[in-house]
């Protein structure tokens, strides 16, 4: 299996884009205060977590389903599940988490990893995709424990409804912006007060 590293440099151009937009915008905000981000963080690598589980089990009903359209629906979000993955993971170092605070000097320590302040940017950033990502997942296995249970009773069920999986391409052009502009508002309500102390002292 391929490292997160070697998954996170086949990057598309529009993911590429994406972690660099959110580590220009956020590296301040993030080496200013990081306890800000943590529960984002938390909540991304646990979004990850039940996606993982999710496709672990849809790999599974595959194989008592002979659906060519759903098998790579299933492949589209083992894809998207690595490249989310990869831009947390390839620059996180395990953490001993005894006498560790959960915040440290570059970055945070979340479920016993350190990540990155490009981590916990991307994180942040990616967040949206995440989200995306679990819905999308937890639609092809209701979709195919449904057809695996019409099998079994003789059943024939309509075409798959399950939409595909949304272009990484139109995303940083729509909605990866807006996630963006979001963090910008964050981040400016983390620096003023930041900035307005230091004036004051």
């Amino acid at each position: 299996m391929a490292s997160w590293t070697d998954l996170k440099s086949s990057w598309s151009s529009a993911w590429t884009g994406l972690q660099q937009r959110a580590s220009s915008a956020y590296q301040a905000a993030i080496q200013a205060n990081p306890g800000q981000f943590r529960d984002k963080v938390a909540s991304f690598l646990s979004l990850l977590s039940e996606s993982r589980a999710s496709l672990d089990r849809t790999r599974e009903l595959l194989k008592q389903v002979n659906d060519p359209a759903l098998a790579s629906k299933a492949g589209d979000l083992e894809s998207r599940y690595a490249t989310l993955a990869s831009g947390v993971y390839a620059d996180a170092q395990p953490a001993d988490t005894v006498g560790v605070a959960p915040v440290i000097v570059g970055g945070i320590v979340v479920a016993g990893i350190i990540v990155s302040v490009a981590g916990v940017a991307w994180a942040v950033a990616a967040y949206e995709y995440a989200v995306n990502l679990r819905e999308h997942t937890s639609l092809l296995e209701k979709e195919l424990q449904a057809r695996v249970d019409a099998s079994k009773e003789g059943r024939v069920l309509q075409p798959s409804s399950v939409p595909p999986v949304p272009n990484p391409v139109a995303d940083a052009k729509s909605t990866g912006l807006w996630v963006l502009g979001g963090l910008a508002v964050t981040a400016a309500a983390i620096a003023v007060p930041i900035f307005l102390k230091k004036r004051a002292g």
